[in-house]
């Protein structure tokens, strides 16, 4: 029967324990060791000094057996990135592809005022959309009840405006600070929904039931 070498101590000593047992089992020995040293003139036993190397390399082992699978885990992770990001434009490719031809199908379906066009094995239909499009001619010809406006201010410009509001002004409460000092208007799609759906005509905006093409 052939016989197995035996690891050297500090391979057994990786691979039998964690990284936090050898840092607690390294300081114990140290501390061995110094009072052994004070106890024998400075010199510390040959036994203790081995087990002290040991346990450095050891150590040191363990340190870089966790350091190389962080870096290949690592590796695996700018790999998977890489491929989902090519995964990605792959899909955004395909998908504005298919808008593409889905719109020119649209519009040639509706400049002939054709429903539907068959081959052998398909059908294209135009279907109408479950529910209205809302339509917005640019949000400068919406009426100002029908806008939000956000506001960004640098705190120090915030803070100057909240001076001069009075004490129990709800603004204090909704006024929020950011940086760049910029003011954003852009319709408040909600509202306008809920009166054009009412029957309220909008300058600028409008309610529109589009059509989608559907393949069986």
């Amino acid at each position: 029967m052939a016989c197995q070498t035996p690891l050297p101590p500090s391979l057994t000593l990786t691979s039998e324990m964690t990284l936090f047992e050898l840092d607690e089992s390294l300081s114990l020995l140290m501390e061995s060791a110094t009072e052994a040293a004070a106890d024998n003139n400075g010199e510390i036993p040959e036994e203790l000094r081995q087990a002290l190397l040991d346990y450095c390399e050891a150590f040191g082992a363990k340190v870089d057996n966790i350091a190389n699978y962080i870096k290949s885990q690592e590796f695996e992770a700018r790999n998977a990135k890489t491929e989902i990001d090519r995964l990605q434009c792959r899909q955004a490719a395909a998908e504005n592809k298919v808008e593409r031809l889905k719109g020119l199908l649209k519009y040639f379906m509706e400049s002939r005022g054709l429903r539907c066009v068959k081959g052998r094995l398909n059908t294209i239909s135009l279907r109408k959309n479950s529910q209205d499009s809302l339509v917005v001619d640019g949000a400068d010809k919406v009426p100002p009840e029908y806008c939000c406006v956000s506001i960004t201010l640098p705190v120090p410009e915030l803070e100057e405006l909240l001076r001069h509001l009075p004490e129990e002004h709800n603004l204090r409460a909704r006024l929020t600070a950011d940086s760049n000092g910029l003011v954003t208007r852009e319709p408040d799609n909600s509202r306008l929904r809920t009166a054009l759906a009412s029957g309220v005509p909008v300058h600028g905006a409008e309610l529109r039931r589009g059509h989608h093409i559907r393949l069986t």
